[in-house]
């Protein structure tokens, strides 16, 4: 069970054509903007592929593959899911796309508590800034830049941790994302952080502490993120949340995001 590194990996991107849509990290790994790990049952003429990002895995093609199977379950087993553990981390986010998956994933993960959900994917391609937000008294907004990160802001090693769940490391966040972060006073109030970016498009990462949320400050982080990701030439970017959670899909849709499609998704906690 080959391993694909960036050079060869051209030949399994056609398997992941139904994820690509809503799924910008297919893009930005293919394209060599997000560091990631591809797995095929084949190099010359991979049928099954799995793409293994940090926290989040994407399982496509025919599944039930000679061997293909026990070979990755063995190696989520005695490799990825230490490493995973050892970084601090305590599931992976799994969707899947193409035949046989439904029984194939609880396959790679036996012993593990599997939770089955659906999530959905939203869109904006208007990026246009709004002009004249009104932020609450004592709130500010926060480009997230070297001097910000080292800065004695009350909060910062959520939003450090935040930046590296998908980046190898803070300056490797700096160097290929951006993100804004809501501030009450002196206090980080959450942040709205780019995901997978590649060309044009990328996807947002938002969160709201507690004791800030139902503000509103949620839109506002949203709307001063999409006005950043303009000045910066984005014209297309995604919102990815559980249905179930029903406050992000309201903010997705008041920040003028539209619905794309829902899908399913599987969390495999350690």
């Amino acid at each position: 069970m080959p391993e694909i590194f960036p050079a060869d990996n051209q030949l399994a991107r056609p398997l992941f054509h139904e994820l690509e849509r809503s799924h910008a990290l297919v893009e930005a790994f293919f394209e060599g903007c997000a560091t990631a790990r591809l797995f095929v049952d084949n190099v010359a003429a991979p049928k099954a592929a799995v793409i293994v990002c940090n926290s989040r895995i994407l399982c496509v093609g025919d599944a039930p593959q000679t061997g293909f199977l026990d070979e990755m379950e063995r190696t989520f087993s005695n490799e990825l899911i230490p490493a995973h553990i050892a970084k601090g981390n305590d599931a992976y986010l799994v969707y899947a796309s193409g035949n046989g998956w439904d029984t194939a994933v609880p396959q790679l993960f036996p012993a593990r508590k599997l939770y089955h959900g659906t999530r959905q994917y939203y869109e904006i391609t208007d990026v246009a800034p709004k002009i004249d937000l009104q932020l609450p008294d004592g709130f500010s907004m926060q480009l997230i830049s070297p001097d910000f990160m080292s800065s004695d802001m009350e909060g910062l090693s959520a939003v450090r941790e935040e930046m590296c769940s998908e980046r190898t490391s803070v300056e490797d966040f700096l160097a290929r994302s951006f993100g804004i972060c809501p501030v009450y006073e002196h206090e980080i109030a959450g942040w709205c952080m780019s995901e997978y970016n590649v060309g044009e498009r990328c996807e947002i990462g938002i969160a709201t502490t507690e004791k800030h949320q139902r503000k509103g400050i949620a839109t506002l982080a949203t709307w001063s993120f999409l006005a950043e990701a303009h000045r910066r030439g984005y014209t297309r970017v995604g919102w990815d949340c559980w249905t179930r959670n029903v406050a992000s899909a309201a903010t997705a849709r008041k920040a003028g995001f539209t619905f794309i499609e829902e899908y399913p998704a599987v969390v495999v906690e350690f």
